[in-house]
């Protein structure tokens, strides 16, 4: 943590800044997440319509995989920066 009362607040506006927008963010993530899964069940009929299912279904686990990653992330990112709202609050 920073001692200089003006470098908290600027840290103190940063972490507000990138926690607003990764809330905002949000409202976007279902589309996102649908999208991906249209994504991955079109690759999976084709597959199973070209007869190669094998690389259709390898890369809808790799869809289902990265998008559990970017929830985990995305997840991992607020729970930090409001640890850090709270210790730049409970400082100054």
């Amino acid at each position: 943590m920073p001692r200089d009362p003006r470098e908290r607040a600027v840290l103190r506006r940063l972490v507000d800044d990138q926690l607003g927008r990764i809330e905002r963010s949000r409202r976007w993530l279902p589309y996102w997440l649908g999208a991906m899964g249209l994504v991955a069940i079109g690759l999976l009929v084709l597959g199973a319509t070209g007869g190669s299912l094998g690389y259709a279904l390898l890369f809808a686990a790799f869809v289902a995989v990265f998008c559990a990653w970017i929830l985990w992330m995305r997840r991992r990112a607020v729970a930090l920066y409001r640890d850090m709202r709270v210790a730049l609050r409970e400082q100054g």
